[in-house]
């Protein structure tokens, strides 16, 4: 991985921590339950929509992967989130994810993050310029997350951080 990287691997590290937690004790219709009087996105949506994202961002990085997020988490509004996938299978996305995210990192050296973005809202800027747009998105969304968690009663991200250093949350059962 090229130095200029590892930041971006710390702060994608962090999100990777705190993912099961603020769907560890989430049921799927709490995970679909929309904020702003059901208009609003819900956690499920915050999810897929940042599933999305690292998808572009492995891209980015030199190694394309298509995204089956688009259009229900991109291109489209939040919805009822009937079709959207269960915790579980979040779950799993995530840490699939997850995997193909860090060998981009390791695999991208200094010419891709220099590079030109060819095409987006970036264009024309350089790869670490966009990534680290993603950095701030990706940490935006969390601190979405942790809103709704709050707003529907339930413990924000720090919390759930706290509860589990000390061996008290949910989050420490394996799901």
């Amino acid at each position: 991985m090229t130095p200029s990287l590892e930041p971006v691997a710390g702060c994608l590290a962090t999100t990777n921590m705190l993912i099961p937690l603020v769907l560890g004790d989430l049921t799927d219709d709490l995970a679909r339950r929309r904020t702003r009087d059901g208009e609003g996105p819900s956690i499920a949506w915050e999810v897929g929509h940042m599933l999305d994202y690292r998808c572009q961002l492995i891209g980015l990085l030199g190694a394309p992967r298509a995204s089956p997020f688009t259009v229900a988490f991109a291109t489209s509004s939040a919805t009822d989130g009937a079709d959207y996938p269960t915790v579980a299978e979040f779950r799993r996305l995530w840490k699939d994810i997850e995997a193909d995210l860090q060998a981009a990192l390791e695999g991208a050296g200094e010419a891709t993050v220099r590079k030109a973005v060819q095409d987006g809202p970036h264009v024309g800027r350089p790869v670490l310029d966009a990534v680290a747009f993603f950095m701030f998105h990706e940490a935006y969304h969390m601190g979405a997350i942790g809103a709704i968690r709050k707003a529907m009663g339930l413990a924000g991200p720090a919390e759930l951080v706290m509860a589990q250093a000390a061996g008290q949350g949910p989050a420490d059962r394996e799901h």
